[in-house]
């Protein structure tokens, strides 16, 4: 059973569901997206972030919205000029209660525009 077949689309709503959404970094996984020179492959950054223990969670939530932005292009998502800008993620953190609203309807945006272009059959074009 591949993955990425139209009608497996209601597996990733249920991994996206149960891992709280993670499972976006498995789906960028599936579509080979990591970089092996990107700043989440040096080893050294991640323990830097440990140590100073607060930078962690903030890596950790970097790289999430990284790989779930990478999987919405890679699945032609709408919008990719808007979330695929680092600088639209740090204005809209800055700018309180607006600003992080419209964080959190980005971030939803994605997701389930990811489910919906899976469930479309966007993902089969992929299946090795």
């Amino acid at each position: 059973m591949n993955l990425l077949k139209r009608e497996n689309w209601w597996i990733w709503l249920l991994l996206l569901l149960l891992s709280s959404g993670s499972s976006t970094v498995v789906l960028s996984a599936m579509f080979d997206m990591f970089d092996k020179n990107a700043w989440y492959a040096k080893w050294y950054y991640w323990v830097i972030g440990l140590v100073l223990v607060i930078p962690f969670p903030i890596m950790f939530y970097v790289f999430y919205i990284d790989m779930t932005c990478k999987a919405a292009t890679k699945l032609e998502v709408k919008g990719k000029e808007y979330y695929l800008s680092p600088y639209i993620w740090l204005i809209l953190l800055i700018i309180p209660f607006i600003g992080w609203i419209t964080f959190i309807v980005l971030y939803l945006y994605i997701n389930i525009a990811i489910l919906v272009n899976l469930k479309n059959g966007k993902g089969e074009v992929y299946i090795k």
